[in-house]
């Protein structure tokens, strides 16, 4: 009778714990930035505005760009890029690390080759998908899709052929078929690695965005942010550039929900098994 009332007391220390701790994470978020702002405050006072922008400039600079359309019109073509881009790497990556990553044979076969491409910068494909593609939209997708697909497909096959041992056997040994044990034991198993992957390829996908629009017809963010750079508008600049971290964060932040929720699944699919 006594270990419930014992139990309940855990629960409330341990819920008061991680209380107390969030709120000290974004108290000291809060102080971070604050210390930035005064950062760039000071900077702004010692050398001016081209050397650090008046964080009020920016702000009535980023007010004028989304009043008059171009923040959104460069946010739209950027996100046309990022979601197509990431749909075609996570939709290539993890068919081709399920097989790589399910036939061990296939897998080293191909491990240099990935491992070899993979160590390329991406920048030295960029004028054979010029010549390929042109300069414009599937271009920017292509280099997109080129730069977040390695990161994906080696996680995926890690984590495929790292899968539970125990789990492949026992289902082996009960008959199930190949693709059986892909979908129903290797791929529950291996989530959190191809949540890695595909974390880690969004945020790629960013940052190839943002070189794809540089690199060829100047366009979306990047071309915005070309365009202030080369003007030394320092100001709208930056304002350009918190968007692309605001937009960063929140596909981050969109993914970490994603695998919470996944990972509720796979745990009562192993509750369930």
């Amino acid at each position: 009778m006594s270990a419930a009332p014992a139990l309940s007391a855990h629960v409330i220390r341990a819920r008061r714990q991680r209380s107390l701790e969030s709120g000290a994470v974004f108290g000291t978020q809060i102080l971070i930035g604050l210390g930035l702002l005064a950062g760039m405050y000071a900077l702004n006072a010692v050398g001016g505005n081209l050397l650090m922008p008046s964080p009020t400039d920016v702000v009535e600079e980023s007010i004028q760009m989304w009043s008059d359309g171009t923040m959104l019109s460069g946010l739209g073509q950027s996100l046309t890029v990022i979601t197509l881009g990431f749909l075609l790497s996570a939709s290539t990556g993890i068919f081709l690390g399920v097989l790589l990553g399910g036939f061990r044979v296939l897998g080293r076969v191909l491990e240099p080759f990935v491992n070899a491409m993979n160590s390329t910068p991406g920048a030295a494909f960029i004028p054979l998908i010029i010549v390929w593609f042109g300069l414009y939209t599937e271009a920017k997708v292509v280099v997109v899709w080129n730069a977040a697909f390695f990161p994906i497909l080696i996680n995926t096959t890690a984590g495929i052929a790292n899968a539970n041992k125990d789990l492949v056997e026992m289902a082996r040994a009960f008959g199930a078929r190949r693709a059986t044990l892909f979908w129903k034991v290797m791929v529950p198993d291996a989530l959190p690695s191809i949540l890695s992957g595909l974390r880690i390829g969004a945020a790629i996908c960013t940052v190839g965005t943002v070189i794809a629009e540089l690199t060829m017809a100047q366009s979306g963010l990047g071309g915005l942010l070309a365009a202030a750079g080369n003007r030394f508008q320092m100001d709208r600049y930056f304002a350009v550039v918190i968007v692309l971290m605001a937009l960063g964060t929140a596909i981050t932040a969109l993914l970490r929900f994603a695998e919470r929720r996944l990972g509720r699944w796979r745990v009562s699919l192993a509750n369930g098994r």
